[in-house]
């Protein structure tokens, strides 16, 4: 199998599966419907005689991810190929066995969450700032996670990348409203080590800060409407700081787009 498509795979439950708890603290409806759950849910399919899964674990309203198998999941979703996962999740037609579906309850709301992800799928344009806004903060905590999980997943070129830094920060900015940090997230890296996180790092000055100027212009540039450099040419995004690694980072961020949307 393309070794590519584990490295999706894993990015989808180390980077996409965590941005479910945004949904959980945002959005009105599913915030009410998971706030009572406690329950685990194991998700994966059949990969070379065995199984490539992860769980998540819901506590009354927060989730937490792991990869590996569940213990004793309420819930275990399996499909027949690691690619046929993939497929459903950027948005694809793919259907898995369940186990549990006793727990009908638990299972729509759980198909409600993994369907609220899709929000970030470049198909998808919400119409009202709430929801654009809320489009705009999953995609960019998902990419600052991505960003750090490709490079502990082993990608060659990424590892390369960061080991030729000493300590720096890319940070993440959109403005609304008078706020310069609406939305923020940032990406660490320090000689080949890397995190993300979420708000603004505040003790240290950013190496390359990406200022989106609006949810607006965040959203022509995360839907792919005008490119990065067209984007900063008419005044939707800046960027301050290094405008190399700028564009080495902008480039890992469209190869991750591509393989998880």
């Amino acid at each position: 199998m393309d070794s590519q498509e584990i490295m999706t795979a894993r990015l989808f439950f180390n980077a996409a599966f965590p941005v479910m708890q945004v949904l959980l603290d945002d959005d009105p409806k599913l915030r009410i419907a998971f706030q009572e759950v406690e329950a685990t849910v194991q998700f994966g399919a059949k990969h070379d005689g065995g199984l490539l899964e992860c769980h998540l674990v819901f506590d009354r309203g927060t989730v937490s991810v792991s990869e590996g198998p569940a213990e004793n999941p309420d819930i275990a979703m399996t499909f027949k190929s690691v690619p046929k996962m993939n497929a459903l999740l950027r948005g694809g037609l793919a259907i898995p066995s369940i186990k549990g579906i006793r727990n009908l309850g638990l299972l729509v709301k759980v198909l409600r969450l993994l369907m609220g992800l899709m929000i970030m799928s470049p198909k998808k344009r919400p119409k009202d700032l709430a929801g654009r806004a809320l489009k705009v903060k999953m995609s960019l905590y998902m990419i600052t996670r991505a960003l750090s999980q490709y490079n502990k997943l082993g990608d060659p070129a990424m590892q390369e990348f960061c080991w030729r830094q000493p300590d720096r920060i890319y940070q993440f900015t959109v403005e609304n409203d008078g706020d310069p940090a609406f939305i923020a997230a940032y990406l660490r890296i320090k000689a080949g080590k890397s995190k993300s996180g979420h708000g603004v790092y505040a003790r240290r000055t950013p190496f390359v800060h990406f200022r989106f100027l609006s949810v607006e212009g965040a959203i022509a540039i995360l839907l792919k409407e005008v490119g990065f450099v067209e984007g900063v040419e008419r005044g939707y995004v800046e960027t301050i700081g290094s405008p190399e690694y700028a564009l080495y980072l902008n480039d890992y961020m469209a190869i991750l787009q591509g393989m998880l949307t």
